[in-house]
């Protein structure tokens, strides 16, 4: 009988992502079929990440933060964004990183100055993944950029307004993401601390109005947000078990 490695399920799983995402995009015309197509493309996104104690749960958690700041946008700033571009691109943010080694991805210390070099190329790694897919062009500028910073010291030097809405949008729910799960190098942060965090880092790092609308929602609805994407976690790993 032949065994898939680990890493080789990985990458087949991979290759379904691309498929259904092709599938909803191209096929499905009714409400339904795409609603039926995005929830199996959050299974599959889960079942990537289960296994991974610095990845698990975080780009369903980002997904989650990020339409949760879409829906406490005001109308005139919902005019500049697609819903439908920002739902796929904050789900697929992080698709690059299973172009990165595992021993890196993977590791509980902190990481060297060429382990961090390599880490930083899996926005550019997800757009080439994902670039020959239609209909996604908006959503792959969201991807690229979601690490850039308002200041223009993020990983292509973009500044302020050079960064599209939606990768700004993206990289709070990023950074919040980042800082409230808990992960095998650093424990995690509580609410008051994550939202000090945000502000601080506000005008330089993140989209200072996109901070202050997000830490106006109230605490309930963040909280939500958490405990979906770790039901879902748990979901995808009982698929993945076989369960």
């Amino acid at each position: 009988m032949f065994l898939l490695s680990a890493r080789e399920m990985d990458l087949l799983i991979l290759f379904a992502i691309l498929l259904l995402l092709l599938t909803s995009i191209t096929f499905y015309k009714n409400y339904m079929g795409k609603k039926r197509a995005a929830i199996l493309l959050e299974l599959l996104v889960g079942i990537i990440e289960a296994d991974n104690p610095n990845l698990g749960g975080h780009s369903l958690y980002v997904h989650n933060l990020t339409m949760l700041i879409y829906e406490f946008l005001p109308y005139p700033r919902k005019l500049f964004l697609s819903e439908t571009d920002l739902h796929y691109a904050s789900l697929l943010l992080d698709i690059g990183k299973f172009g990165i080694p595992y021993d890196i991805m993977e590791k509980s210390g902190k990481l060297g100055d060429k382990e961090w070099e390599i880490v930083k190329k899996h926005p550019d790694i997800g757009v080439e993944m994902l670039g020959k897919l239609p209909g996604l062009r908006n959503a792959l500028t969201y991807i690229l950029y979601h690490h850039e910073r308002m200041d223009g010291n993020g990983y292509h030097q973009l500044k302020g307004s050079q960064i599209p809405l939606g990768a700004r949008i993206i990289a709070v729910a990023d950074t919040y993401s980042a800082i409230t799960m808990n992960r095998s190098y650093k424990a995690s942060l509580s609410y008051p601390e994550a939202i000090a965090e945000l502000r601080m880092a506000a005008g330089s790092q993140l989209d200072e109005e996109i901070v202050d609308r997000f830490c106006n929602i109230p605490k309930s609805r963040l909280e939500a947000c958490m405990e979906d994407a770790l039901k879902k976690i748990e979901l995808s790993s009982e698929h993945r078990k076989g369960n």
